[in-house]
């Protein structure tokens, strides 16, 4: 866990001094695929929990859709997996849990969407109770200020401790 975290909150934190630099605007899909494309992968370690880019996935199926057939996914915004090439249905014979799934919201100026995180940390958390393998990350960023703001809200369910949602990384 404190691998993940630190891997998260330095990838995180160069992402925003990025943003903040540039100036940088745009959606949640260009935002998730800075972030995943320019700073993620660049935590790569040999030994480390992200071995690979193939690791990372974008907008793929993270979780079984509730009373739905089996094939049916829910896909989420970035999901980081145990092993490379990993997903839900790789390796075969049981379906993959990732390691870790990002929800994002990005609030820009003029526009009411992403102005909220409250419905991704709900749905994390509830997830993230049923599979304590798996982290969650609400990740909101706020551009509408001249200083672009990031919070990062980390859920997890650590074995034999009770569920709580800790806030691992507050707006820098």
């Amino acid at each position: 866990m404190r691998t993940l975290d630190r891997t998260v909150r330095r990838s995180m934190k160069a992402f925003l001094e990025y943003i903040r630099s540039k100036n940088w605007t745009g959606r949640e899909n260009e935002a998730i695929s800075l972030y995943a494309f320019g700073f993620l992968q660049r935590e790569r370690r040999e030994r480390g929990l992200l071995k690979d880019s193939t690791q990372i996935g974008i907008e793929v199926g993270a979780a079984d859709l509730p009373k739905k057939s089996p094939h049916s996914q829910i896909r989420k915004d970035l999901v980081i997996w145990r092993q490379p090439g990993a997903n839900r249905w790789y390796p075969t014979g049981q379906r993959s849990e990732p390691l870790a799934i990002m929800e994002w919201k990005v609030c820009r100026p003029g526009f009411r969407s992403g102005s909220s995180n409250e419905a991704d940390i709900t749905w994390l958390t509830n997830h993230c109770k049923h599979h304590p393998d798996t982290t969650g990350y609400a990740v909101w960023l706020d551009l509408r200020t001249p200083r672009a703001q990031l919070r990062v809200t980390r859920i997890s369910f650590l074995h034999g401790a009770p569920p709580k949602v800790i806030c691992m990384l507050s707006t820098f």
